[in-house]
């Protein structure tokens, strides 16, 4: 027999909770989504858009670990693929033919580490040779490493945004049934997600699991395209071109909780982007700033708040166009009353 929908509040519109939104549609439940900022102004909206669990967790303490975590979370994405309207769908493949090349300068020793690494974590990789490599970052080594995906981030948003059409509106108190607006209205549902980035940490006093969220504000310049799709990283930062428009960046400041561009670190970005690209024109470069959530642990909290009862899908540092579809899995599977596999790992109450 089919499920009876039920109704759903999910507070944020960034690209966690759109996806969850539009999941939950495709499910259906009734949605209300409320959004205090438009899409082009969240931290989804800044963002470059990388699904890229291998480049990820290279860097990270137990690349191992964190790939296999980071690598799961991509390929919730298409197991999602009957909930996407056909536009989703459409730039999820676009995403999939993108290139994405690490490259280092030659004098220091970074293929003793990175190649080692990826393949520990069972990642695929070609070396570059020369000539392929004038094209993208000059006076560089590196490797092509298969599996990483890049999209346009406010395309994706805005197709998602189409699907469920967000009420911009400031929630100041959330409870497990129920949110209060700015304006004084109270909305009523059968459950409440916030999935709100860091600013999920302000309904901390009635979410208590919310208030381990930190702050990491990032820097992030546009710049002129290159006329591909492809991401070039290297140790000092990334180059995400969509063709028309690129992004680098991006800072990692913890615990800086303002929006303010600052031209120190705007002007330290430039330099690094010119590390590796010495021709890219900045001139015209914009700087943009977001705020991302992360918890003490560094990984996401999704699940529901043991004290309040609210779901809560946050605390996806730089990595939420990863782990969006598996938030909103795991939380559509809660609502259904069977815990997911991953709860354990990511459960909200664990600090």
């Amino acid at each position: 027999m089919a499920r009876t929908p039920s109704s759903l509040i999910i507070v944020g519109g960034g690209i966690v909770g759109l996806t969850l939104a539009v999941a939950a549609k495709a499910r259906g439940y009734a949605v209300t989504l409320l959004s205090r900022d438009t899409v082009e102004d969240t931290a989804s909206g800044v963002a470059a858009g990388m699904i890229a669990p291998a480049l990820e967790a290279l860097n990270d303490p137990e690349p191992v670990a964190s790939y296999k975590r980071l690598k799961a979370a991509q390929e919730a994405w298409f197991g999602l693929m009957e909930a996407w309207p056909q536009a989703v769908c459409n730039i999820l493949r676009a995403a999939q033919q993108a290139s994405s090349v690490y490259v280092w300068p030659p004098s220091d020793k970074t293929p003793d580490d990175v190649m080692p690494r990826l393949r520990a974590m069972g990642v695929a990789y070609q070396a570059l040779a020369d000539e392929p490599l004038k094209a993208v970052a000059s006076d560089c080594d590196g490797v092509r490493v298969d599996g990483e995906m890049l999209l346009e981030a406010r395309s994706l948003l805005t197709a998602l945004a189409d699907e469920v059409t967000p009420r911009h509106e400031k929630v100041i108190t959330v409870s497990a049934t129920s949110v209060i607006l700015e304006t004084g209205e109270v909305l009523h549902a059968d459950a409440v997600v916030v999935a709100a980035g860091f600013a999920s940490a302000a309904l901390a006093s009635d979410v208590p699991s919310l208030g381990h969220l930190g702050s990491i504000k990032g820097h992030i310049l546009e710049a002129p395209g290159q006329g591909g799709l492809g991401v070039v990283r290297s140790p000092v930062g990334y180059f995400a071109d969509y063709g028309n428009s690129a992004k680098f960046g991006a800072t990692m400041e913890f615990g800086v909780d303002d929006l303010l561009v600052d031209p120190a670190v705007v002007a330290s970005l430039k330099g690094r982007a010119r590390e590796i690209m010495p021709a890219l024109d900045l001139a015209s470069a914009r700087a943009l700033t977001g705020l991302r959530a992360a918890s003490p642990d560094g990984w996401p909290m999704i699940g529901r708040d043991g004290a309040s009862g609210v779901y809560v899908a946050t605390a996806m540092r730089r990595n939420g166009y990863i782990f969006a579809p598996l938030a909103a899995r795991m939380i559509l599977d809660l609502l259904d009353g069977e815990p997911p596999p991953e709860l354990a790992m990511y459960d909200p109450n664990r600090f």
